[in-house]
């Protein structure tokens, strides 16, 4: 049994119900965080799991690995009900905020890109993975709703799994990867974290919402410490995926 294997394994005996989550709790907005921010963070998060099922499914018909795909199977699984979950909740607080534009142009440029499979890995598993877990850990940290925070508890332990997946995989595929192709894959992961940056530029400026705020010399650190395990794994040298960054 591989790596990959073990770990679709793992996420079939984790899966759990919207269900199993106590509904009976009430929402608790923050006191001090503009209503219409909160409602906005919620809304993204539902939107980008929509979006990732998008993504999912395109893997799921070019990925030729079929280890990789029986993990997909799991992802596509978590995604669907993740989604629901942040629906349900919205529906609690009563409202629901339109996809960012910032955040709809990322999608669109990453589906409409005619890049190989394992770049679609990269940018959804490794590079936004993470990044979702660092701002849901540290969302659950600083927010005060118990039912927001048992509802990310429970997704970040599946994207834990979807981002290990990533990294698994990149593991095995990279090194049969031609240099000038993993290259070309490197500068594409680029102008998707670009355009993330610019996404959350103006976002969350108002008084009261600084615990969403998402500051350029934070991302800057957090895009080094991607750009370091995207290193590690071979997609290209960490200086280069700095630089242009």
């Amino acid at each position: 049994m591989t790596r990959i294997d073990r770990l679709t394994a793992k996420a079939r005996a984790a899966r759990w119900s919207i269900d199993d989550l106590d509904w009976s709790l009430e929402p608790v907005l923050p006191a001090t965080l503009p209503r219409t921010a909160y409602v906005d963070m919620v809304s993204q998060l539902y939107h980008a799991e929509l979006a990732a099922l998008e993504v999912l499914n395109r893997l799921a018909r070019e990925l030729p690995e079929p280890a990789a795909r029986q993990f997909l199977a799991t992802q596509i699984a978590d995604e669907e009900r993740h989604a629901a979950t942040y629906r349900r909740y919205l529906e609690r607080i009563g409202e629901l905020a339109p996809i960012d534009p910032g955040l709809a142009a990322i999608f669109r440029f990453a589906l409409a890109g005619r890049v190989p499979a394992f770049a679609l890995v990269t940018a959804l598993n490794v590079v936004m993975e993470h990044e979702a877990l660092a701002q849901q850990q540290r969302r659950i940290a600083t927010l005060p709703c118990p039912l927001f925070g048992a509802v990310n508890r429970a997704i970040v332990a599946d994207e834990s799994r979807h981002a290990g997946f990533g990294v698994l995989y990149l593991a095995e595929a990279l090194p049969a990867v031609a240099e000038a192709e993993r290259a070309a894959v490197a500068t594409w992961v680029r102008q998707l974290w670009a355009m993330w940056c610019a996404a959350n530029e103006n976002r969350y400026v108002v008084d009261g919402a600084e615990v969403l705020r998402l500051p350029r010399a934070h991302l800057d650190g957090r895009w080094s410490l991607l750009a370091a395990r995207l290193a590690r794994l071979g997609l290209a040298p960490h200086a280069e995926l700095v630089a242009a960054a």
